[in-house]
């Protein structure tokens, strides 16, 4: 029941804030259970706390984006700190695809819904608040990897060695200069440097 209580909550929140309740907004007395009335609410607004929370229950929202501005549909819809999958409907699949493109969500579909679900080929998850990382999809296939480094040497004698100069304890006098000679040696950019970092790791080597 903590659940119908939290979308009864919504949903009266919306309304004294200034939505428009057109059906539903209640819970369904006629069958036993935790069933709650299909609802819609337009006029809602970012102040209501239904604009901003997970719903969980057979509500639709319709939110007016100022002039159609589709600048401000993205920067209306991307204020959300939840973005698992999202839609958009359009006359014209150009416009909207450049508009799914900026929203910040897991997944887009244009002028369909949920039909990434049935892709089992295709990465699923969120971001925000609506969680991080993938499952299906060869992304989700990583995420049950154990991901190592792993380095062998394959040339017979050669080792990975500390130099005498700048091994512990660190001799002052010749381990700075030795330093700057290796440093010099792989990091300069003029061939001059090079051959001066090579006598500088003689000398101090």
């Amino acid at each position: 029941d903590a659940q119908m209580d939290h979308i009864q909550a919504l949903v009266d929140d919306a309304v004294s804030k200034g939505a428009t309740l057109h059906c539903g907004g209640k819970r369904n007395d006629k069958l036993d259970g935790q069933f709650y009335v299909p609802t819609l609410l337009s006029g809602v607004t970012a102040d209501m706390k239904i604009s901003t929370e997970e719903v969980f229950g057979p509500i639709m929202c319709i939110v007016t984006v100022p002039n159609d501005d589709d600048e401000k549909c993205v920067e209306m819809i991307n204020a959300c700190s939840f973005g698992l999958g999202s839609s958009v409907y359009s006359a014209s699949q150009k416009r909207g695809m450049k508009i799914g493109k900026q929203l910040r969500s897991g997944m887009f579909t244009v002028n369909d819904f949920g039909v990434n679900y049935l892709i089992q080929s295709l990465p699923f998850g969120g971001v925000g608040e609506s969680g991080f990382d993938r499952f299906a999809g060869p992304e989700g296939l990583r995420a049950c990897c154990l991901e190592r480094s792993i380095v062998e040497d394959r040339i017979p004698g050669v080792r990975t060695t500390i130099p005498s100069p700048i091994d512990y304890p660190i001799d002052i006098r010749k381990g700075l200069p030795f330093g700057t000679s290796l440093v010099n040696l792989f990091y300069n950019e003029s061939l001059l440097g090079k051959i001066k970092a090579i006598f500088g790791l003689i000398k101090y080597g």
